[in-house]
């Protein structure tokens, strides 16, 4: 062999058992430590391994369970489930994510996520079963609670007697209730796709209506006039807001119209009784302008109504500063009385007055502006000849009102006065009630707290206040009650009593409270995770994570949401064409990607994710789950390394062989030179004795 050429006989290789080894353990180790319940059998069926995740959820230990069937985990309701789902395996079918329900070793059910593959053997053939198991039992249990709340919410809008409907950003009509029917004469399945506007006698305005919903997120009391199909007109007030999903994006309009059809002849009404006034009277805006005036006001000023509305309440009065600070106390308290001014007319005449004002509030409380009625004080008993009939005139409107309770008592706590609604909110009529005590109505408990005495005790220094107590019925049975009392004073401004008004809010508190438990619980879950959690918008936005994610990624929580998602990773375009192929295919599984956190430290994960949906199906956006496989990463790594430094450590050894093979046989070659010269050493000392010796010596 030439001193160049390499042996051909292969140097000895190391064999993979070892690497096939450490990836065995490797796997074990993972199968071991998963959450999940993992487990293998045969493809008959007979349990041959179980993790510990197996033994919490289904309650049977490893020995107690290998070697028996798996059909021991079927619920006697589901016979022959599994032996179908073994069938497709034994086919080559894999079955993922497959929903169920398996009984435990102590006979409960629980709810679980299946996916079952086929094992294959060298050649192909199928030669075992794996089955991934995880407890879907409480996620389960809250989707039937959400559908419960949603169920109870369309009962609650059903039982409304005011006119419901929700409203698509197009102006469609998407849902309407019984009273939405009733009031327009259409049925439901009709209303639902046409265009809300068209049921009104201002279709532009109606449409108007809607779109400053979307635009503000709400309208308060906006006035339109409901056409019926067979004509009759209904005058209502809506209220509307737009409702949103859970990244805040606007789904739709919930507006609520009250008839104020009687409301609306009752203020002409009163609207003539305002004119009929021979004392000056005028609304004020929370900015002091002017919004009604009657003609006694445009007498004493010596200016046009039109003229005066729009313009500043103080400028008519000879202390404009002393009149703009009385405004802002009836903002500020609720009411004044007897505040001295003096009105300046256009021409320079004077008139002493006294104003006594106070607030008026929407239905639900907000505070609109002031009513003010000056009194000339050279007449004090025609004011209050006038304060009395206008006083007596507003509780005649009170008493007829069915929805809220109006209750006036004196002030040792007397019931004096009782209309039809609380009638109705409390059980008793009002001969039975009037004149007992108003103690009567509330419960032991805020009674004992004091919290009742601090109302009253309020409303008497400030003339007004209110709060949330619980109310009792005549039966015993309570409810919760929004309440406001205002101080009652007489003609001449001394304090008689109180005006109690309450409306039941029972319903609204449970649904609130069912809300936040909800939430509560939902959110719970969510932080209860060791891996980080996310959820993205369809516009690739975080919209909310866990206190993993913050670790993870090192960027606090508030900063986190409302930013791109794909920016956390080390290839922002692999992560965000994974969760497009979450909104394209409905999930992804195992998808691998490496967050980046803030300090530069690299986080292997694998996500898991789907699409997460509103009631009607359509895709609200993505709740990601990310596994962390940094430690399965470093351990491959080392893997590979080890078998790289093998492999090297082979080469050198051939090397050093091959280099020993040359040297020896150079070595061999030299010893020979060696022995070569020195034949022929001695064969030239034998010609030298020969050619040094005589003829007979040759011879």
């Amino acid at each position: 062999m030439k001193p160049h050429q390499k042996p051909t006989k292969n140097p000895p290789r190391q064999t993979p058992v070892d690497t096939d080894e450490t990836r065995r353990s490797l796997l074990a180790s993972i199968v071991e430590s998963s959450d999940d319940a993992v487990f293998a059998k045969t493809p008959k069926g007979v349990i041959t391994s179980w993790n510990p995740a197996a033994e919490a959820m289904y309650g049977y230990k490893e020995e107690e369970i290998v070697g028996r069937p798996v059909s021991i985990l079927e619920p006697p309701d589901r016979p022959g489930e599994m032996e179908g789902i073994l069938a497709k395996i034994r086919s080559g079918i894999r079955v993922e994510h497959y929903e169920t329900h398996r009984r435990r070793k102590d006979g409960k059910s629980i709810n679980v996520s299946l996916t079952v593959s086929p094992i294959r053997g060298a050649a192909g053939q199928v030669v075992g079963v794996s089955s991934i198991a995880r407890d879907i039992t409480e996620r389960k249990r809250v989707e039937e609670q959400q559908l419960a709340t949603s169920t109870y919410v369309r009962s609650l809008i059903e039982a409304s007697l005011d006119p419901l409907v929700t409203i698509s950003a197009e102006g469609k009509i998407t849902d309407a209730n019984e009273a939405a029917v009733k009031v327009t004469g259409v049925p439901k399945e009709q209303l639902i796709g046409t265009d809300f506007s068209d049921y009104f006698t201002e279709p532009d305005k109606a449409r108007e209506g809607y779109r400053q919903v979307f635009a503000k997120g709400f309208v308060t009391d906006y006035p339109l006039t409901i056409r019926h199909r067979e004509g009759r007109l209904v005058d209502v007030l809506y209220n509307a807001s737009v409702y949103r999903d859970v990244q805040g994006n606007a789904l739709g309009v919930f507006a609520a119209a009250r008839d104020v059809t009687a409301q609306r002849q009752a203020a002409q009404y009163a609207r003539s009784l305002i004119e009929a006034s021979l004392d000056p009277l005028v609304t004020i805006s929370p900015e002091g302008k002017i919004t009604d005036v009657n003609d006694a006001t445009v007498k004493v000023t010596g200016m046009a109504r039109s003229d005066l509305i729009g313009t500043d309440f103080s400028d008519y009065f000879t202390e404009p500063d002393k009149a703009r600070e009385g405004y802002k106390q009836v903002f500020a308290e609720g009411f004044v009385t007897d505040y001295p001014l003096t009105i300046r007319h256009r021409e320079g005449r004077l008139v002493d007055v006294l104003y006594n004002a106070s607030v008026y509030r929407d239905v639900h409380g907000n505070v609109l502006g002031v009513f003010a009625a000056a009194r000339d004080v050279t007449d004090s008993r025609r004011v209050m000849r006038e304060f009395a009939e206008t006083k007596n005139f507003l509780d005649n409107i009170l008493q007829s009102s069915t929805k809220y309770s109006i209750i006036g008592k004196d002030l040792n706590y007397r019931i004096l006065s009782w209309n039809e609604g609380a009638r109705l909110n409390y059980g008793f009529t009002g001969d039975q009630i009037i004149g007992m005590q108003s103690s009567i109505l509330h419960s032991p408990e805020d009674i004992k707290a004091g919290v009742v005495d601090t109302l009253l005790k309020s409303a008497y220094e400030k003339g007004l206040a209110e709060g949330e107590f619980l109310r009792v019925r005549k039966d015993g049975s309570r409810f919760v009650a929004s309440v406001v009392v205002t101080r009652r004073n007489d003609a001449s401004g001394r304090p008689i009593g109180y005006l109690l008004m309450s409306t039941d809010i029972t319903e609204k508190k449970q649904a609130e409270e069912k809300l936040r438990d909800a939430s509560q619980y939902s959110r719970s879950l969510i932080e209860a995770s060791l891996d980080p959690l996310v959820t993205i918008s369809p516009e690739g936005k975080i919209t909310d994570v866990n206190e993993a994610t913050v670790k993870v990624t090192g960027v606090q929580r508030e900063e986190l949401i409302g930013t791109v998602f794909s920016d956390y990773f080390t290839e922002p375009d692999k992560a965000r064409e994974g969760y497009e192929q979450v909104f394209s295919r409905g999930f992804v599984t195992d998808y691998p990607l490496t967050i980046r956190h803030g300090n530069g430290r690299l986080t292997n994960v694998l996500y898991n994710a789907s699409v997460y949906r509103d009631v009607q199906g359509n895709a609200l956006g993505v709740f990601a789950a990310a596994r962390d496989v940094t430690a399965q990463k470093d351990a491959e790594a080392k893997v590979a390394e080890q078998r790289a430094r093998e492999e090297q450590r082979a080469r050198e050894l051939e090397r050093l062989a091959e280099l020993e093979r040359f040297q020896k046989l150079t070595v061999g070659r030299e010893l020979k030179m060696v022995e070569l010269k020195k034949e022929i050493e001695e064969l030239n000392r034998e010609m030298e004795k020969l050619r040094s010796a005589g003829p007979a010596e040759r011879r």
